[in-house]
């Protein structure tokens, strides 16, 4: 199993994709992983921590298992380790304001959105794409 973040810059088709006000590229931190089991969940909320500390315009997208980071009543303690909910709920705090979760996804485990940490947005595969071209740094845990 390979627990680095796949990393993607932008091609000849997203350089031209919508940069921040002051010129910083905006970049999209998109969760594909479930809490626990290995530590890329965790590090890609540290990534988004750590990226909103120096400035930069951070966004986070969560998908497939990735969902499964929002749920709000989970019970790690049981599996000797430490619940997201706490560290989810410091972005805001730096400036990482724009999270979304997707529907499908939700659908697809049966996850329904009343159970969710309140910080998501709901959006559909439509909206995906849209949040995707605009950002010009990709990074997939």
């Amino acid at each position: 199993m390979n627990d680095s973040p796949d990393t993607v810059y932008g091609d000849a088709d997203t350089d031209d994709a919508v940069a921040s006000s002051d010129g910083n590229k905006r970049v999209l931190l998109v969760c594909r992983t479930a809490p626990y089991g290995n530590s890329l969940a965790r590090e890609s909320i540290e990534a988004a921590l750590a990226a909103g500390a120096l400035g930069v315009k951070t966004s986070i997208l969560f998908l497939d298992e990735g969902v499964w980071q929002l749920e709000e009543h989970q019970k790690p303690e049981s599996i000797a380790s430490k619940n997201h909910g706490a560290i989810l709920s410091a972005l805001p705090l730096y400036d990482v304001e724009q999270i979304w979760v997707d529907g499908d996804s939700l659908n697809t485990r049966d996850i329904d959105g009343k159970n969710l940490i309140n910080l998501a947005q709901v959006i559909n595969s439509n909206q995906i794409k849209d949040v995707l071209a605009s950002h010009e740094v990709i990074l997939s845990f």
